[in-house]
């Protein structure tokens, strides 16, 4: 289950602007869940700031650590640094939304929302931390720029040594363009 962490926003703010998260469940548990291909090797960090505005809270901070992916082209471990700065605004709910009428559709009370009894304003940083680390994560990740992958009919990563399948069956639809010489 994902890690879930709902404080009074107001007690929050009494503590100071400045917020710390670093319980690794925050990040250990969402991945377990979600099954993801990611491993955490030094600890992950959230940072934040909290600015209350007119209708909406200022968020900012950031996140740091390592962590291990998988490459896409060869599927051998890969560290990818975290130091991603963020900036997001958190609307409030409106009193309108309690009242039956309905929601902002800008608002995502998994981050704000109005407590179950009604009376305050709660936050969800563990949630925040979660979407800002999950969106610093790459979408795809490699070992090196010039990666070359597996290959596609035996699997030898192709970075350490050359396969022969290539060799073997050359694809026949291709065979007029064998010979054909480009100039430069």
């Amino acid at each position: 289950m994902m890690y879930d962490t709902w404080a009074p926003l107001q007690a929050v703010l009494n503590n100071g602007p400045h917020y710390v998260l670093d319980n690794q469940k925050i990040w250990t548990d969402p991945i377990a869940e979600f099954n993801m291909a990611c491993r955490i090797s030094s600890p992950i960090r959230a940072e934040f700031y909290l600015a209350p505005q007119a209708d909406s809270l200022l968020v900012r901070g950031n996140i740091t650590g390592q962590v291990i992916l998988p490459c896409v082209r060869c599927a051998e471990d890969t560290r990818f640094e975290l130091d991603e700065h963020f900036d997001t605004f958190e609307p409030f709910p409106a009193a309108d939304s309690a009242a039956g009428k309905p929601p902002d559709p800008e608002l995502d009370e998994y981050f704000i929302r109005l407590s179950p009894l009604g009376a305050s304003l709660e936050i969800n940083l563990a949630a925040l931390a979660w979407e800002e680390f999950a969106q610093a994560l790459p979408g795809r990740p490699l070992c090196s720029p010039d990666c070359a992958g597996l290959c596609p009919k035996c699997g030898l990563n192709l970075n350490y040594a050359q396969c022969i399948c290539a060799e073997e069956n050359p694809d026949p639809r291709m065979a007029k363009l064998r010979g054909l010489k480009i100039n430069q």
